[in-house]
């Protein structure tokens, strides 16, 4: 898999505005990121490329979450309000 550009504030702007209409695809709950929720998040982006995550915790949490993301599954966080999060990746062919 080969490294994409990070993407410009421009397509984050558009992406956010697409997410508005999303509902959250997966859910995080207090246990964290455990290997099953890893991999529902690895389907959704497969399927969709653009996703919404809801956490629960606390915001130190929901903040370290959003930060482990992108790490372990090759997306970038593209913006959030609250407890929910917003990822992106591109979609292979």
């Amino acid at each position: 898999m080969e490294e994409s550009t990070p993407l410009s504030s421009a397509e984050k702007k558009e992406l956010r505005g697409m997410a508005q209409r999303l509902k959250p695809q997966v859910r995080v709950g207090r246990q964290g990121l455990s290997g099953t929720v890893l991999g529902e998040i690895e389907t959704a982006l497969a399927g969709n490329g653009l996703i919404k995550i809801r956490f629960e915790g606390e915001r130190e949490a929901v903040r370290q979450f959003c930060a482990e993301i992108p790490e372990k599954t090759g997306c970038e966080y593209v913006g959030g309000v609250g407890r929910v999060g917003v990822f992106f990746r591109e979609m292979s062919d």
